[in-house]
């Protein structure tokens, strides 16, 4: 089936800068476990219209994932767009998935061959140190009203990882790492000051994300032709399920 571009905003690649460190314990990345390096592109709108007079629209993320680290990294993307806006509060996550349609018309922009979709990447298994891939998150068509979406990208680190956490009795644990800066603030909220901790070292388990914002300008009666502005992104710990230490490997030492 023959396919034709009726509408697409440029593409260009955006940057986005880790959060300030914090004290609380969140920590330099030089001091992580593997990480996969995720670089999105534009959050950007194609629609695409068909020799037999009918239309679809998509909207889509290009994306590099890369290991950083020292070893071999697992695949494990998934990726969902929370739309939210509307008079109606049309509020729906969309996650992504494969739209042959779409992909193929952006690669033939693109002028690249080698960009796969999410699926697609993960059935790689895994990437070597120093290994990069370029991908795709497609998410389908969003509501006419939408106002602002969170693009959140998990798989990126290790569900389940050797290390040591700061606890806090029943009150909960602090553990160094950039996605826990609103986990230890509650933490600590809760123990308060000058509260007694252990420090055991432990399996965490526990969901990190890449979250990243944008907002749309704009009414509903063109939206394919609204700007959609790239307005900020951090890491953050998913609550549900909630992070939790699963074996204690060492015993723990007092404050």
């Amino acid at each position: 089936m023959k396919i034709t571009l009726a509408a697409c905003a440029a593409l260009l690649t955006l940057a986005f800068a880790l959060p300030t460190i914090a004290q609380d314990g969140a920590q330099d990345d030089a001091d992580q476990p593997w990480a996969l390096d995720f670089k999105p592109g534009k959050l950007d709108v194609l629609v695409v219209s068909y020799k037999d007079g009918s239309a679809r629209t998509f909207y889509l993320m290009p994306f590099t994932v890369s290991n950083r680290g020292k070893v071999k990294a697992e695949l494990g993307l998934h990726i969902v767009a929370n739309v939210k806006g509307g008079a109606r509060q049309n509020n729906k996550a969309h996650i992504a998935l494969p739209f042959p349609d779409a992909e193929e018309f952006y690669k033939r922009m693109a002028r690249s061959s080698d960009i796969k979709n999410v699926q697609t990447i993960n059935g790689m298994k895994e990437l070597a140190p120093g290994q990069s891939v370029k991908g795709i998150a497609v998410f389908g068509a969003f509501n006419r009203e939408w106002r602002s979406a969170e693009v959140v990208v998990t798989g990126l680190e290790p569900r389940a990882i050797d290390a040591r956490v700061r606890k806090f009795g029943a009150n909960g644990f602090t553990f160094p790492h950039r996605a826990y800066h609103h986990h230890n603030k509650r933490v600590l909220k809760k123990a308060g000051k000058d509260a007694d901790y252990t420090e055991p070292f432990v399996i965490l388990q526990h969901s990190v994300a890449r979250k990243l914002r944008f907002r749309r300008e704009g009414d509903e009666f063109a939206p394919q032709q609204d700007p959609i502005i790239a307005e900020d992104a951090e890491w953050d710990v998913l609550q549900k399920p909630a992070p939790k230490i699963v074996l204690e490997k060492k015993a723990p030492f007092a404050k």
